[in-house]
Formats: C-alpha cells, structure tokens, sequence
C-alpha cells in the first residue's frame, strides 16, 4: 500500500455543537445533509471532483443510506462532481483492509482521492444518542490536505432518521452531557488525524466525566487498536459490550483484536455474534472468512466469501481470497476465474497477478504463467520472489 504524507493544517469547524443536548440547536435529518453538502460546496472550487469514501455508523445500511443521499445531494446541486459510491467504497475497503478502527483516517482519505482522481473526499460518523443523534463529516482537501470539519446535531423523532434507524430500536440509546460530547468528538478528529496518544487522553476525559457511556471506551479501543495495543482495545471493546451488547462494531472490532492476536476461534465467535446484529456487513463475513481459512477450513472460508461477494460484488479481496481457498484445495480453476474478477476490479492487484500466475503453472499453462509474473513486476518491481519464480517458469517452459 502507497502511503500518502499529510500535512495537517488547522482544522475548520464549519458548524459547532454548542449549548445543551436536545434544546433548539437541533435541526432534521434532511436540514442537516443539505447543510453539509452547501458547506462542502463552498470550500471546493466549481467542478472539484469529490468522493464520500464511507460514513461510520451502528449498522452499515445507515452509514450507507447517508452517504448515498449526501453524495445524491452533491450531485443534485451541479458545483461539484460526484464519483461513483461502488468506486469510493471500493477504495475505502482496499485502504482500511489492514486496519481495525472503520473510521477513514485522513491519510487514507488522501490515498483515496489520489487513487480516485479527486479534490475532496469526504468520511464521518453518524452516532445515536437519547435526546438526539450526531452527523459529523470530515472534508479532506486532497491537494492542500486542509479538513473541513461539518457537524450537526438531529432530532431523534425526525420522520427519516426514524424511517433509517429502524435496525436499532433494540439498542440500548445513551444520554450525553455537552462536556462529554466534546471530549468524543475532540477525540474522534485526533484520531482520524493519526493523534492516537492525543485521541485516547480525550476519551480518557470523557470517560472520568461518564464512566458509563459505551461510545467513550469503544473510541478509545479504536484509538488503541490502531496504535497495535490489542489488549487495551480488547478490553475497552469487551467494556462496550457489556454496556450495549447490541453494539455490532464493538463485536466486529474486538474480533480482529482477536484476529491479530492469532485466536481464530475467538474472532469466529465474536463475528458471529457481529453477523446476527447486522447481518447485511460484508466486511464481517469476510474476516470470519479470513479466520476460517487461517484455521484449514476452506470450504467455511469460501462459504464467508460467497457471502461477502452477494452482499457487494465489488469486493474485490473476497474475490481474492476465496481464490487463495480454492487454490489450496486444488481446484485452480476456480481460483483463476475468482482473480479475473479481482483483477477487473483492481487491474493494479499485484497479488492477484502473482497468484493466478502460479495456478496457471500448476496447470502446466507457462505462457500464461510469465505473462502474469511478468505483469507482477511491472506494477511492482520489487515484489518478492516474483523476479526468481518468473526465472524458473522460463525454465520450465523450455524443457
């Protein structure tokens, strides 16, 4: 993965959350992605491309309801150049794949418009609580790597917000003092700047204010997991459960905790139980699936992977890795056809290339195989081993 160096500027608050939760400040949920979308005009110039990459919320069908409407709304208004969402997720997943938090950090974001072609690329939360709910956006200027903060409280008995959190009316709603709601949101823009020691001393805060409020341990857990302190996260995610045991994220997160700690059959349970609240997150079936395949079990892994592909066919690592599956139990076949559809989607998949070359050595097909390990390495000069096996392959080739 290319790592992008972002400059960070100061910060610019375009709509502040000020005075005390649930009085006249709060406005509907259509007022608020309006407001978002004039605010994120304003900042870019006339025919800007801009990608909302991924919005963060307690279920992935919201998160993806708002980002569709603001990207609708972008896109209505005609300043600016809306990308295709299918692209933006795409990137999204390919940028986070290695890491645990779901929140798009400002140095993907960058990585994700130079990817994609565009100027802004915009990420955020969307977070419950019970006097109202939070909408808050991040606008990454790719060029001049400036961040536009947007945020806005909701009322929670808005007739569309009531329509999209429907999911969640068996989830346990929290009340949120002003004070505290600062700290989280304080701690949440360190922690997509990459300020992890920063962000976890804000939830520290907000949790010596409010030892009881599941959102302030599950971003500190965010904030550990992606400074590699498993075990604090581990246990700041296991803390979240048992204050909202029907938080998914908190399942879903601890179970990679799990995963980087080796324990498969841990991550497996904890993804279980991440799958039967929300059933409809493709990232959680294919990790289960990742575990399933570390454990020897392919044919559950590849059954993960099917599932993942249903629910998002653009998923290109599930393609590729029920390919890797396949692979190990001999069926090349199918592994090959799973890594022309990787490739379709991420024609840049050095992996994806190098695999397929070696099935088709296995098929005895060496044409094909050097014309995949020579590809390797015209996207990746420096990819390992792929320069000796392409070596041996034309020796192959020629006995």
């Amino acid at each position: 993965m290319k790592w992008i160096t972002v400059l960070y500027l100061p910060v610019i608050l375009l709509a502040a959350c000020a005075g005390n939760p649930g009085l006249s400040d709060l406005i509907s949920l259509d007022e608020a992605i309006q407001a978002a979308a004039l605010e994120i005009e304003a900042k870019a110039p006339a025919g800007s491309e801009v990608a909302v990459a991924k919005i963060t919320a307690a279920q992935t069908e919201i998160g993806d309801y708002l980002a569709d409407e603001l990207t609708a709304r972008l896109s209505g208004q005609g300043k600016l150049v809306t990308l295709a969402r299918e692209a933006a997720l795409a990137a999204a997943r390919t940028e986070q794949e290695f890491q645990m938090s779901g929140l798009v950090s400002d140095a993907s974001a960058m990585s994700i418009g130079h990817y994609l072609g565009a100027k802004v690329v915009v990420s955020g939360t969307f977070d419950r609580y019970r006097d109202f709910s939070q909408l808050r956006l991040r606008a990454v200027d790719v060029e001049t790597s400036r961040v536009t903060v947007y945020s806005a409280r909701i009322r929670n008995n808005d007739r569309a917000l009531a329509n999209i959190t429907v999911p969640l009316k068996t989830t346990r709603l929290e009340r949120i003092s002003a004070q505290v709601l600062e700290y989280l949101n304080r701690g949440r823009d360190f922690l997509t700047a990459g300020l992890f020691d920063e962000a976890i001393g804000e939830f520290d805060r907000a949790i010596a204010l409010d030892k009881g409020l599941a959102e302030a341990y599950f971003y500190r857990a965010l904030a550990y997991s992606d400074k590699g302190d498993y075990d604090h996260a581990i246990a700041d995610y296991t803390q979240t459960i048992r204050i909202n045991p029907n938080r998914a994220s908190a399942y879903y997160n601890r179970g990679l905790g799990y995963y980087y700690k080796n324990d498969y059959d841990r991550v497996i349970a904890d993804l279980n139980e991440a799958i039967r609240i929300d059933p409809n997150d493709a990232s959680a079936y294919y990790n289960r699936g990742l575990a399933y395949a570390n454990k020897g079990d392919f044919d559950r892994a590849i059954a993960d992977y099917t599932r993942a592909i249903r629910i998002d066919p653009n998923y290109a690592s599930a393609y590729y890795n029920r390919g890797l599956a396949y692979a190990n139990k001999g069926d090349f076949d199918r592994a090959i056809a799973d890594w022309e559809t990787a490739l379709r989607i991420n024609p840049n998949d050095a992996s994806a290339y190098y695999s397929r070359g070696l099935a088709y050595a296995n098929k005895g097909d060496f044409d094909r195989a050097i014309a995949d390990v020579e590809a390797v390495l015209r996207i990746a000069p420096n990819y390992s081993n792929a320069r000796e096996l392409l070596e041996r392959l034309r020796q192959d080739r020629g006995r």
